[in-house]
């Protein structure tokens, strides 16, 4: 009987280094997160604060719109659910500038701290996904439909000039935010497609693209998360019942 006590007891010591060891990597993951993100965050801060932000904050409420097409009566939770391959609760890692076109766009590494929807292999792991907006250069914020450069109408003599912008209705944001996103693998229209994705080191391996980004898109501020599109907010509760209330939800099931 005594045999059987020293076992018990020695099982349970080593249980408890188990998980006390599994404990501190997890710690130590969190800290090494937290200082790359930190460190990202200067990094972007001080490339952004070089630039010329060309953004009218007091006109977004105004510039934003509701995607043609969208009714709000057939939006649901298992809607949303099914339109992606992936839904991730998600801390934003990184931001990078691409390559400029124009179109402005912003590389994002991302975190996914939860796997709401597909394969749960990707939960602790980063991977790769494309923001709206971000840093260009007056040369491509400032072109006619012609290709031709009026950035000198608008205090740009210099068409290498950096600049600042968001798109109204998918404001780009903050590296350490939490969002909440619907993904689909990358799979490119074309030859050309790809090359001007890998130019930026975006794959079909490890570049997944957000689904619907200007109405399924929530990031949390102020410790709730929100629609990213502002469009929405305006008499978003009238309006847009469905939309919010899986608003609701999130904040109701969805701690960090």
């Amino acid at each position: 009987m005594r045999k059987f006590s020293w076992i018990a007891l020695v099982l349970s010591i080593l249980l408890l280094v188990g998980c006390s060891s599994k404990n501190n990597q997890v710690k130590q993951q969190a800290q090494k997160l937290e200082r790359t993100i930190q460190k990202n965050q200067k990094v972007w801060q001080k490339k952004k604060f070089a630039a010329v932000n060309v953004n009218q904050k007091d006109l977004v409420p105004f510039v934003a719109t509701i995607p043609t097409g969208y009714h709000d009566e057939d939006m649901s939770l298992s809607r949303f659910k099914n339109g992606s391959q992936l839904v991730v609760q998600a801390q934003v890692v990184n931001l990078q500038a691409e390559k400029p076109t124009l179109v402005t766009k912003t590389k994002a590494t991302i975190y996914i701290k939860k796997v709401l929807v597909g394969n749960e292999d990707y939960q602790g792991k980063t991977i790769k996904t494309e923001l709206s907006g971000g840093l260009t250069t007056a040369k491509f914020k400032y072109a006619s439909l012609e290709g031709e450069y009026v950035g000198k109408q608008y205090g740009f003599k210099n068409p290498q000039a950096k600049v600042y912008s968001d798109n109204p209705n998918s404001p780009l944001r903050k590296i350490g935010q939490t969002i909440i996103v619907g993904l689909n693998r990358f799979r490119p229209e074309s030859d050309h497609d790809l090359k001007q994705h890998q130019a930026n080191g975006l794959t079909p391996n490890n570049f997944f693209v957000i689904n619907n980004p200007d109405v399924t898109y929530w990031v949390k501020n102020n410790g709730k998360y929100q629609l990213n599109n502002p469009a929405f907010l305006k008499n978003s509760i009238k309006k847009y019942p469905k939309l919010n209330g899986l608003s609701k939800y999130f904040n109701q099931h969805l701690k960090d």
